[in-house]
């Protein structure tokens, strides 16, 4: 088997969403997140793409390194036990996934051109759970959320966590092989001589 930084990216994320609506344990969701996040991240600085994480950096006043290191803050205790094997996470929320697992979507359309089809689903899920006033968007944005919104269920927005969750697991497997929803992704990086 052969497999770009590309096809590994989306594999993460394709297996996270998944996950995330079958609501399973947060911790490997999290993990592939941020493994996606991370290869998008680097990616993105080597072609000179400003990333979501490098806006966020710019917008802080922080290095990219520094907003890496906040976009996945609790990596290291999920990945090594080498430091402190007692050690006990306390403050991880599934809610936590949310936003890097957007980082990573976006990140994954601006570097490639494409998202599968389950990174699409979950960016209407996040625009549709997430977005309280579409009025707050940028105009440009605005129409994309309002048809996020109106793709789910009456309901969807004021339901719980979880309910929401099941909710974009059953559009999620009646459309995931919508052969209108493919996208087309491009896998081969070729990275500038001068960067």
């Amino acid at each position: 088997m052969k497999l770009t930084k590309i096809d590994v990216a989306e594999a993460h994320i394709r297996a996270a969403v998944r996950l995330f609506f079958e609501d399973e344990h947060p911790a490997p969701v999290y993990l592939l997140t941020c493994a996606a996040r991370e290869i998008l991240t680097t990616i993105g600085d080597k072609l000179g793409v400003d990333t979501l994480l490098h806006g966020y950096a710019t917008d802080k006043g922080i290095s990219i390194r520094e907003a890496a290191g906040r976009a996945s803050k609790f990596v290291n205790f999920m990945k090594h036990a080498d430091r402190d094997p007692d050690a006990v996470l306390d403050g991880f929320e599934d809610d936590e996934i949310d936003p890097f697992l957007m980082i990573a979507c976006k990140d994954f359309v601006e570097i490639t051109g494409g998202l599968p089809i389950e990174g699409q689903v979950f960016e209407a899920w996040w625009y549709a759970a997430h977005i309280e006033k579409v009025s707050d968007r940028p105009r440009e944005m605005r129409e994309r959320v309002k048809l996020c919104i109106k793709a789910f269920p009456y309901g969807f927005r004021s339901a719980t966590r979880e309910t929401k969750k099941q909710m974009e697991l059953a559009m999620l497997l009646k459309v995931r092989d919508d052969p209108a929803l493919q996208m087309e992704i491009k896998r081969i990086i070729e990275i500038p001589v001068d960067r």
